[in-house]
């Protein structure tokens, strides 16, 4: 069942609007940040590094982790218990690739995070109502995970669509993370978020970031 929370209702959770430079990483929280390249890998956070990764983890008080989207979905997850936390960048690549499976694994791995007692948010990101999507897309997700995704899939004016938040969901589900919300709406609909399915490579990003202060 999707779920539409306020930022407010997330311990930790902020969101904002980046123009192309590079984020600011003193705006309220220390900040780490990946060089995203739509894979699978997920390192630990340190200050003042920026590694090739698509998720970040650390359980470090006054350091968040952020990512910065135009239509994937930014997946922030937290562990009330250890204080353990990761941002992840989930495009469909990463996303049919194991990327939010594999931040689970690692937030276990290093911090004792177990899968059910991880809370996860799924932000701003194209809908299903604007993502037309071709069959390798559809075969990419079905290699590695069979059918646990096709409810997210649709078929419009006879072109299939996919709503990735809701494959992001699914795929949390089936790794054991229970607590799932959505937040926002379709970043492509209307001008109010950045996307680069509508605008090209000259739109902006959503900096979406996540850890305890």
């Amino acid at each position: 069942m999707l779920t539409h929370v306020p930022w407010t209702a997330v311990p930790g959770l902020r969101h904002g609007f980046l123009d192309r430079s590079e984020p600011d990483a003193s705006a309220e929280l220390p900040m780490a940040l990946a060089r995203q390249v739509h894979g699978t890998r997920i390192a630990l956070a340190e200050r003042g590094a920026r590694p090739e990764a698509d998720g970040l983890v650390t359980a470090a008080r006054g350091l968040g982790v952020g990512i910065v989207t135009a239509d994937c979905v930014p997946v922030l997850l937290v562990d009330r218990g250890t204080r353990a936390v990761a941002a992840v960048h989930a495009g469909w690549r990463g996303a049919a690739g194991g990327v939010l499976e594999a931040a689970i694994a690692d937030l276990r791995a290093r911090f004792g995070s177990r899968p059910d007692d991880v809370e996860a948010v799924a932000g701003p990101a194209i809908g299903g109502c604007c993502y037309e999507i071709g069959p390798d897309v559809i075969a990419a997700f079905e290699r590695r995970s069979g059918s646990t995704t096709a409810p997210a899939l649709t078929t419009v004016n006879g072109r299939d669509h996919l709503d990735l938040r809701a494959a992001v969901r699914l795929l949390l589900a089936a790794a054991g993370v229970r607590a799932v919300a959505i937040l926002g709406p379709c970043t492509a609909c209307g001008g109010s978020y950045h996307s680069y399915r509508r605008d090209g490579s000259e739109t902006g990003r959503q900096l979406s970031f996540v850890g305890w202060a």
